[in-house]
């Protein structure tokens, strides 16, 4: 298929669908950056790492859509030859892609190891499986910067990336099922504010890793069924994402923002922290250590904020 017959709506739609939707995300994610510095300002220094390694590689993510989206709703527009030029799209969604998702699985696997008992086996799968698909996302950028053109990309000479999102959904579903079944085994009956944190880490995880398996597969789906268009791009563009905002999210889902008084009990599940602001009409603004992993902050203007891992 030549430029000159290539569809326009295969490149420009998917394009425009997922550059919106990578903007609107990437908001979010400056937003839940900005409250986890705010909330958690001495967390280890690993997890600061983590955060920030997120914050630089979605920029350079999104970054690289934006040059590609303005070249071809911009300087380039009604250029069909241009149209067809990959530009910066074989670095910025595969490789970026699936290094931001690895990251994020390799956390998943991470909390794995610590909540069941430090067993290896499952976080060692997840592993596995999360290096096939940072491969297989590496090598589809390659073989896409080779190819240049989209009209050159089909399901019939490029299958590496059928490898990449099959691996990455397989990841996600196995780091679900995974927490799940560890969180599960870890209740104990009796301790009531132990079960309810549980059922916050089950929800949470539920909902981040099925949401990053879906998507995936829906990229997959896409990229499968209309073989020869660029219709995946609509969710591709913006997958890696979905991973960011989801290590986000986990991380501050040891937050909750209400009123009332902590209890006199210390709030904590194995290494794991929770912190409180107070708002009473005691005395002014201190900081208690209650435990080597809780902690109590007071301020009699503010609502608490109660933050466990």
């Amino acid at each position: 298929m030549s430029a000159a017959t290539f569809q326009v709506g295969q490149l420009t739609i998917p394009l425009f669908v997922g550059t919106v939707m990578n903007w609107a995300l990437l908001g979010t994610l400056a937003v839940q950056v900005y409250l986890y510095f705010l909330a958690f300002p001495k967390d280890r220094l690993i997890l600061k790492l983590l955060v920030a390694f997120v914050v630089v590689a979605e920029f350079l993510q999104t970054l690289g859509d934006s040059h590609d989206t303005i070249r071809v709703f911009g300087a380039g527009w009604g250029d069909f030859e241009l149209l067809d030029e990959v530009g910066w799209a074989w670095f910025s969604v595969p490789i970026l892609g699936s290094l931001i998702a690895s990251v994020g699985q390799i956390f998943f696997a991470w909390r794995i190891y610590i909540i069941g008992d430090k067993t290896l086996f499952l976080p060692s799968a997840i592993a596995l499986v999360t290096a096939v698909q940072q491969g297989a996302g590496i090598w589809s950028g390659v073989q896409i910067c080779e190819a240049g053109r989209f009209s050159r990309l089909d399901f019939s000479t490029l299958r590496t990336p059928v490898v990449w999102l099959a691996a990455t959904a397989l990841s996600d579903l196995m780091i679900v099922a995974g927490t799940v079944f560890y969180v599960l085994k870890a209740r104990q009956p009796g301790f009531r504010h132990t079960r309810a944190i549980l059922s916050r880490i089950i929800k949470v995880t539920v909902e981040t890793g099925l949401l990053c398996a879906l998507f995936a597969i829906v990229d997959l789906a896409l990229y499968v069924k209309y073989d020869g268009n660029n219709y995946h791009l609509g969710t591709c563009i913006w997958l890696s994402k979905v991973y960011s905002n989801s290590i986000l999210v986990i991380l501050n889902s040891r937050a909750h923002i209400g009123h009332g008084a902590p209890a006199s009990e210390p709030k904590s599940l194995g290494g794991m922290t929770e912190i409180v602001f107070q708002s009473h009409s005691g005395p002014p603004s201190g900081v208690h250590v209650s435990t080597k992993a809780s902690t109590v902050v007071q301020s009699p203007d503010k609502p608490y904020l109660q933050m466990t891992v």
